[in-house]
């Protein structure tokens, strides 16, 4: 009887050390993705129409004096925008490079 009192303690000693030891072990957070948005401001008579980014249309749509943001960009890249017209016209190329969080681009000039 006494073997086996001190067969059971000896079991449960065990269990407690292996779950007070899984207990203390940091479980790994996930670390989210970095994102980058732009923000296109229009300061010029001229500039406006829909927001292209790297040759592709966003289907933003930006008036004299408004803004868009373009979201879902990466980071550490670098993003060429542009703003075409209802007619076809292309206005000139700006580049930024993209940080994580909001860019900002201002458009004070279409050709």
């Amino acid at each position: 009887m006494k073997k086996n009192i001190v067969f059971i303690i000896a079991i449960l000693s065990i269990l407690v050390l292996l779950t007070g030891c899984a207990a203390s072990v940091p479980t790994p957070t996930p670390t989210p993705t970095p994102t980058a948005t732009l923000t296109v401001y229009s300061s010029c008579f001229d500039c406006w129409g829909y927001i292209w980014v790297n040759g592709f249309s966003t289907g933003k749509y930006i008036d004299y004096n408004g803004s868009v943001t373009v979201t879902g960009l990466t980071p550490g890249t670098v993003a060429s925008v542009q703003i075409v017209d209802e007619f076809g016209n292309h206005s000139h190329i700006e580049y930024v490079s993209l940080n994580p969080g909001n860019n900002i681009l201002n458009f004070t000039w279409f050709w």
